[in-house]
This record gives C-alpha cells, sequence and structure tokens, in this order.
C-alpha cells in the first residue's frame, strides 16, 4: 500500500509538472501573438462612424498605437493608449474631434472610434505593441475602411497600343491603361475584349500626386495577339462610389 501512495505522489508530481511546463510555455508564446485588428474590410456611409478593435489577448505595461496608412506611403500614427491613461494620447495633427480610442474592462482590447467619416479615412489600419518576450514592435494585419455613397470626379483614363516592335519570340504584346485624377487609392480595374471579360491584366501599386493628392495607377494587358478590330476596354471604378469609368481602343482606328 505504501508502494501504491508513493506511486500516485510521483504521477501527481508529472502531472504537475506538465502544467507548469505548459503555462511557462503557453505565457510568452501569447505575449509574442501579434495583435487581431477586426473587421478586416469595413464600408460604411459618409458622416458615420467606424469601429476597429484590437485584441492583444492578455493585459501588459505598454499602450495600444493606431496607424493609418494610405496605399504607396509610409504609416502614420493617429493615437495611442493604454489603462492606465486617463484618455488616448495624440499625433501632431490628428484631432480627438474626429478620432477617440476605448478600452475594455480586462485591458484585453481597445476599439479605435472614427467619427464622421470623411473620404480621406478610406485606408488602411493597423495598431501595434512592444512586447518585451521579442524585444520588439509586434503589428497587427491590416484592416481596410471604405467610406461609401461618395460621387467623386470622374477620373482620366489613357490607353495605349502596343509598342511597334512587340510581339517578339519572348515578348508577348500588351496594352497599356493609364487611370490619373483618382480620388481614392483603392479601385477596381477590368478589361473586356469585345466586350468579354479578360483576367490576363497586371494592375500596378497606386502612387500619389504630391501636389493635389490625387492618386494614378497603371494597369497592364498582355495577350498572345491582338486583332486591330477588336474593341479593347479599361474600366475603373473607385471604392466606395457606383460609377464606372470606361475607355475604349481599337487598334485599326490608331493613327
Amino acid at each position: 500500500r505504501s508502494s501504491d501512495l508513493r506511486q500516485r505522489a510521483f504521477q501527481k508530481m508529472k502531472l504537475l509538472q506538465t502544467l507548469v511546463s505548459s503555462v511557462l510555455f503557453w505565457i510568452p508564446h501569447v505575449h509574442s501573438q501579434p495583435p487581431i485588428l477586426t473587421p478586416l474590410v469595413q464600408e460604411l456611409p459618409l458622416g458615420q462612424s467606424a469601429a476597429l478593435v484590437c485584441d492583444v489577448r492578455i493585459k501588459e505595461q505598454h499602450a495600444i498605437w493606431f496607424y493609418k496608412q494610405i496605399p504607396g506611403e509610409a504609416p502614420k500614427l493617429i493615437l495611442y493608449h493604454h489603462d492606465s491613461y486617463s484618455a488616448p494620447k495624440y499625433a501632431a495633427g490628428m484631432s480627438s474631434a474626429h478620432f477617440t480610442a476605448t478600452i475594455n474592462s480586462a485591458a484585453t482590447q481597445y476599439q479605435l472610434v472614427i467619427k464622421d467619416a470623411e473620404i480621406s479615412d478610406t485606408a488602411v489600419y493597423y495598431c501595434a505593441k512592444w512586447y518585451n518576450s521579442v524585444n520588439g514592435w509586434v503589428f497587427s494585419q491590416s484592416s481596410k475602411l471604405i467610406v461609401t455613397g461618395v460621387k467623386y470626379p470622374e477620373p482620366s483614363i489613357m490607353l495605349f497600343s502596343p509598342q511597334p516592335e512587340e510581339p517578339t519570340a519572348n515578348v508577348q504584346p500588351t496594352l497599356t491603361c493609364h487611370i490619373s485624377n483618382l480620388t481614392v487609392a483603392f479601385g477596381t480595374v477590368n478589361w473586356m475584349v469585345d466586350g468579354k471579360a479578360t483576367q490576363n491584366a497586371v494592375t500596378s501599386e497606386p502612387s500619389r500626386d504630391p501636389t493635389d493628392k490625387t492618386f494614378s495607377i497603371s494597369s497592364y494587358l498582355t495577350l498572345p495577339t491582338v486583332n486591330q478590330n477588336s474593341l479593347y476596354t479599361c474600366q475603373v471604378q473607385q471604392a466606395g462610389s457606383d460609377s464606372v469609368t470606361a475607355h475604349n481602343l481599337k487598334l485599326s482606328e490608331c493613327a
């Protein structure tokens, strides 16, 4: 019987050691996991408020930082907050009348609130936190916000025929569609050949004009051959708008 008691005590000790090891493994694992920012995509009408929730899973001593990024530009800090603060701390140029942040009672979820959404709020957002366990910043995945119900100025579209030296043995003919004067950085570009959609296009990342703050993108349609009498169409729809702008090109009509 004494042997049975010793065996049971040994088994309990082994179980306790296993549990302690599991907890010790779990703690740094949780502390180094990226924050989760939700929703991944959010659309809302102009003038309404948006909310993005950053889940950090466990309470820590460091603040949560929220960033906004216009595609093609570096992320910009909006604000940072911690449960020890009486209010969020704002980056230069960011207004408490437009942005604010709240924290749940467990200090594991931080909410960024964007009040009275504007066209300029159409962007991608991140949250980030400093983790001692990895001695560095850990960022969430991006969350895209699109402000809808907006009537944008019509963008400009220019269609270019393939270069004269195309095609060769290694180069297929490529049509170029350059779209400028876009109000927002997000948009969908589609190509059609004789009214039928084609998926053979590649679209560039948007770039921003520093003068008027509009965006431009280029899309390239590569085909095995081109037909001089076919009608090639490039069309764009800006995120948040129902309007579609299109431009056509028939190579036989080119000078």
